[in-house]
């Protein structure tokens, strides 16, 4: 004799059903709240434009461009990338509304050997990039992008600091010294394995914004902003490994940095 085949009671039945329907438009107000949070930034055409002069002996583009294009992304940012500093031109500057360095100042145009580098920054390009910042442009400098520049000009005017030399690689701290500042909103005290950058920083405590600490209680410098004539200026120093770019409060960090540095463009 075949088994007659079990029904559950009605009552399960009735628990089953508004269980799924409670999933059901659980799934369903998930789903339209993610279609319907869209951020302004997809809402105009009116975005700024970016430049980024990245790379150097000591740092691949590849692993610059991967760890800034997610966070320029997600602002809705349309960039170009160029690694020959002599494009890096007035003309260029004119359609830009963000510049973006992470470059040291040496090239290296006849072999790596002791003592064969130069500097590549002109002094045409210092006024450049000057008169960018004071007429209203966005400066976000990188890692070691205040190192080896010719001294004494324009450019360092404008970093409020200088490169202090780095040892070799380790795990150390970044804590935030001003957390009250747009660019460290939600950006919380964090570890990593970087370089870790002895920067000379000649402005005040209000705009300090990072403070790098080893293990061996050494300590620098590692973030800052200034407002210089109608422009805004950034300087974040992490950055030199994969692991530092990539961290996300260093994501969080560079996108925060995007926002204050390109606000100005809405008050035009």
């Amino acid at each position: 004799m075949k088994p007659i085949p079990s029904f559950p009671k009605r009552s399960n039945l009735k628990s089953q059903f508004f269980v799924f329907l409670v999933t059901t438009f659980s799934l369903g107000t998930t789903l339209f709240a993610q279609t319907q949070n869209t951020s302004k930034v997809y809402m105009s055409t009116d975005r700024p434009r970016a430049l980024a002069l990245i790379g150097d002996r000591y740092h691949s583009s590849v692993h610059i461009r991967n760890g800034l294009m997610g966070v320029l992304a997600l602002e809705n940012i349309p960039i170009v990338y160029i690694e020959n500093h002599e494009a890096l031109t007035p003309e260029a500057l004119k359609e830009i509304d963000l510049l973006i360095f992470f470059k040291d100042g040496n090239i290296w145009p006849n072999g790596y050997e002791g003592g064969s580098e130069k500097k590549w920054m002109t002094e045409k390009q210092q006024k450049a990039i000057s008169d960018f910042v004071n007429k209203g442009g966005g400066f976000l400098a990188l890692h070691n992008s205040h190192g080896l520049y010719p001294a004494g000009g324009p450019y360092y005017e404008i970093f409020g600091g200088d490169y202090g030399g780095h040892p070799a690689p380790e795990n150390f701290m970044i804590r935030i010294e001003n957390k009250d500042h747009p660019i460290t909103a939600g950006v919380e005290d964090f570890r990593t394995y970087d370089e870790q950058h002895m920067s000379k920083y000649y402005g005040d405590r209000e705009h300090l914004l990072l403070r790098n600490i080893s293990d061996a209680n050494k300590s620098a410098p590692a973030g800052w902003w200034r407002e210089i004539g109608k422009g805004r200026f950034v300087y974040l120093a992490p950055g030199h490994t994969p692991e530092a770019l990539s961290h996300p409060m260093m994501q969080l960090l560079i996108r925060n940095s995007l926002r204050w540095l390109t606000q100005q463009k809405t008050s035009k």
